[in-house]
């Protein structure tokens, strides 16, 4: 029988009104629901994360939340393309070379 996902973690909070939808956390029962929490006291419990952020979604609406805006800073296009070169490299280094590792008991795969 499969696990269902009963073990992940899952928390989708708005620290300015100190709402979240929580499964599995320290605050809820690890029981696989979704709970709607509110200033750390559980209001409801939902058996599908849709109908969790359905309820959560309405009540933003209700409490008259609107995120803070700030403008993002202009991005230089070169240095953007160096840092994805950088962090592709990193990658490689980091990941590549492990793969091609090869051998084993035999050394240099002799009789």
């Amino acid at each position: 029988m499969k696990n269902r996902g009963r073990g992940e973690r899952y928390r989708h909070f708005v620290p300015a009104i100190s709402l979240s939808i929580e499964k599995n956390t320290g605050n809820v029962p690890n029981d696989g629901k979704f709970y709607l929490v509110k200033a750390g006291m559980v209001i409801q419990s939902f058996r599908s994360r849709r109908l969790a952020e359905e309820r959560f979604r309405q009540m933003l609406v209700e409490s008259g939340y609107r995120p803070e805006w700030k403008p993002s800073k202009s991005i230089n296009p070169l240095d953007e393309s160096m840092e994805r070169f950088f962090t592709s490299k990193e990658v490689f280094w980091a990941e590549g070379p492990k793969s091609m590792k090869k051998g084993g008991k035999g050394g240099r795969g002799g009789v």
